[in-house]
């Protein structure tokens, strides 16, 4: 599919999901980038009238079971948000929460296996959701990502009840931008649950770029550093 370039205005509009999670810090980190030619303007979306106005979005941290929940009893709210994140030519970020959003389906451990459809942001991708533990197992990782300007200087990753990827599909063509240490590694999930049997190298692979759509597994905006942020609004939104 050839995605036809979008000619973009001075100001962009970048809309962060305010539904429920960790908004206002996106909000913040993309109100501090100055991209060549350009002026971010990065608003709250709560409403499909505040979507309407935008030409990218982030999908933000939080519990996804809740953010579609909510974005459900908000008129035509759920249905243009699916559409956005479908939609090749828009750029779409999700982090944590918003990840298993942009996902196909992921999966749900413990005593109650099952599989829930994501958004389908990024075709040919599984999730499972807290693979990496509950709140109290949250953790940091130094990344090194080569794609930095500057990749001498790890970015330092934060993990809270994070998911992973369960198996991205051959037809996926995603680029992986960062992989966790080996060290960091979670458990496999279950090899008998509706999602199938996960693809062991797929797990540690936390940054992923797919066209104009990206995900991490992590919260970029919990670490005081601007970088995945710039990269995002580089490579995806103004796709330079």
């Amino acid at each position: 599919m050839t995605i036809q370039p979008i000619v973009l205005p001075e100001t962009i509009v970048i809309g962060v999901l305010a539904l429920q999670g960790a908004f206002v810090e996106h909000i913040h980190y993309l109100q501090k980038l100055r991209p060549q030619g350009h002026t971010i303007k990065a608003i709250p979306i709560r409403t499909l009238s505040e979507l309407e106005q935008c030409q990218a979005l982030v999908i933000p941290g939080g519990e996804s079971t809740v953010i579609s929940s909510i974005a459900s009893h908000t008129p035509g709210l759920l249905e243009a948000l699916i559409e956005f994140a479908r939609d090749p030519a828009k750029a779409v970020w999700g982090t944590c929460a918003g990840m298993i959003l942009m996902a196909d389906v992921d999966g749900i451990g413990g005593g109650r296996k099952k599989m829930v459809k994501g958004w389908e942001g990024i075709g040919g991708m599984k999730v499972w959701r807290n693979l990496y533990g509950t709140q109290l197992e949250s953790f940091e990782a130094s990344l090194t990502i080569p794609s930095f300007s500057n990749p001498s200087k790890p970015f330092n990753a934060i993990f809270i009840r994070a998911p992973a990827v369960h198996s991205l599909s051959p037809e996926s063509q995603v680029e992986v931008v960062a992989q966790l240490p080996e060290q960091f590694l979670p458990p496999p999930p279950p090899s008998d649950s509706p999602l199938g049997e996960p693809n062991l190298e797929d797990l540690g692979k936390v940054w992923l770029k797919k066209g104009k759509k990206m995900v991490t597994s992590f919260h970029p905006e919990l670490s005081g550093d601007v970088r995945v942020h710039e990269f995002w609004v580089e490579k995806c939104v103004l796709g330079r």
